[in-house]
């Protein structure tokens, strides 16, 4: 079963919708580096869509020389997603949706399924199938593979319609307006809001 591809940088340039999913995700998997930061800068110099629009503003605006500034996005990173304290936006759909707000619920076996329906697994133990950024990953390989298909898929189709109307879209609103409040930096704010529009106009 080929791989859900799970990104370390992004190099792509904005073309897409499935490649600006795809930024997206690799921002939610990647702790922030200098190296990880220039990449998303050279993957936004060239976008202009209004959706990324403040996101790029709050990547470009990173100084990645600053080693105080560099120190501060990776202690919002780490404390909006990992802890080692009780985390305000908890990224995984299962603390979201399931009744005792706890990880590994239903809905991270139903994405599972997704995955395996699709013909794609996660390619590292580290990512649990519900966490935001497999979540868009998924999206964004759908997105293309849909794309790639000159006649359509419709199965490719399907899958992402039911990722979309029973995962994405039931808990992302309210765990990016989570995050927005509690992100201490600019660029992580930006993340949140540039998250909740692109999937609120692929939802539509």
């Amino acid at each position: 079963m080929p791989p859900l591809l799970i990104l370390t940088m992004a190099t792509m340039e904005i073309v897409t919708p499935s490649e600006a999913i795809e930024l997206l995700s690799s921002m939610y998997l990647c702790k922030p580096s200098r190296e990880v930061i220039e990449n998303w800068k050279r993957a936004l110099a060239e976008d202009s869509s209004i959706f990324l629009a403040d996101l790029k503003k709050a990547t470009i605006d990173i100084d990645a020389a600053s080693e105080r500034e560099m120190e501060d996005l990776s202690w919002d990173y780490t404390r909006l997603f990992i802890g080692p304290y009780k985390l305000p936006c908890p990224p995984w759909e299962s603390v979201y949706t399931s009744p005792k707000k706890l990880l590994m619920q239903d809905a991270a076996d139903q994405v599972m399924r997704l995955y395996e329906e699709a013909g794609l697994a996660i390619n590292t133990a580290d990512i649990m199938p519900d966490h935001i950024g497999a979540e868009l990953n998924f999206l964004a390989v759908l997105l293309q593979r849909t794309q790639s298909e000159k006649d359509g898929n419709y199965g490719y189709m399907r899958i992402t319609d039911k990722l979309l109307s029973d995962h994405l879209l039931k808990w992302m609103p309210e765990f990016t307006r989570d995050m927005e409040d509690a992100a201490e930096s600019s660029f992580y704010k930006a993340l949140a809001r540039a998250t909740r529009d692109v999937i609120d106009v692929v939802g539509r």
